[in-house]
């Protein structure tokens, strides 16, 4: 299964090897360049699912690079992993601030790299098809419904962006603060004990009565997330 292209951009390396290696194993396509001309017509022709820019290889033209992959409207929809050997924090916010999906300091090893590659795939592809599909739950963004095993389930305006929220950053710990702030809103004052309550009834809405949940976990101290 074809599960799109991956481009780096930076010099080949070993690590980039094992990383190739361990992406291309679980179908996706792995290609390497050192020169930001050719891999940004790479990009034109392949429609990565990811972009990987070593900010070290590049220096100064990288940012170039950044901004112009964001605002060309084939590779904005791909997501944009900026890697790094710095520890400098002002550089990580503005490669975050420049619209990158990720800001990685170097070095990592290949198998995380690779896992977070993954997840990022995973996360486009829920978006692309416009439906979120987790365990045996979908949830439908174009139609606003949620089934369970093919089944309707009727779900009030905030229980289904709290489901949304939660599903689609799967395994995400959400403190309850930013929970009240992505589904409520900043200017909206609930408390933490709403949050508590909503998840109650999603839960049940869900169909599950008894803890522990085998849909949205309980961190204790700190939040939820779903499984």
């Amino acid at each position: 299964m074809d599960r799109g292209t991956v481009l780096h951009f930076g010099s080949e390396k070993s690590q980039t090897e094992t990383l190739k290696m361990l992406l291309e194993r679980d179908g996706f396509t792995f290609i390497n360049s050192d020169q930001v001309d050719i891999a940004q017509d790479m990009a034109l022709r392949d429609k990565p699912i990811a972009i990987m820019l070593n900010m070290d290889d590049f220096g100064e033209d990288a940012w170039l690079v950044c901004s112009e992959l964001k605002d060309d409207l084939v590779t904005r929809k791909s997501a944009l992993i900026l890697m790094s050997e710095s520890s400098d924090e002002n550089l990580r916010i503005k490669g975050l601030e420049s619209g990158a999906d990720e800001f990685i300091r170097l070095p990592v090893h290949a198998r995380e790299m690779a896992a977070r590659i993954k997840a990022i795939a995973r996360r486009l592809a829920m978006f692309d098809n416009k439906k979120i599909r987790v365990k045996d739950i979908e949830i439908d963004l174009d139609e606003h419904r949620v089934r369970k095993a093919g089944k309707p389930i009727d779900l009030t305006y905030i229980q289904f962006k709290l489901l949304y929220l939660l599903a689609s950053r799967r395994n995400n710990v959400f403190s309850r603060k930013e929970i009240l702030e992505k589904v409520w809103g900043k200017k909206v004052y609930v408390t933490n004990r709403t949050v508590d309550v909503h998840i109650k009834r999603l839960r049940e809405k869900l169909g599950e009565y008894k803890y522990p949940s085998q849909y949205i976990e309980t961190i204790h101290g700190t939040g939820y997330r779903f499984l």
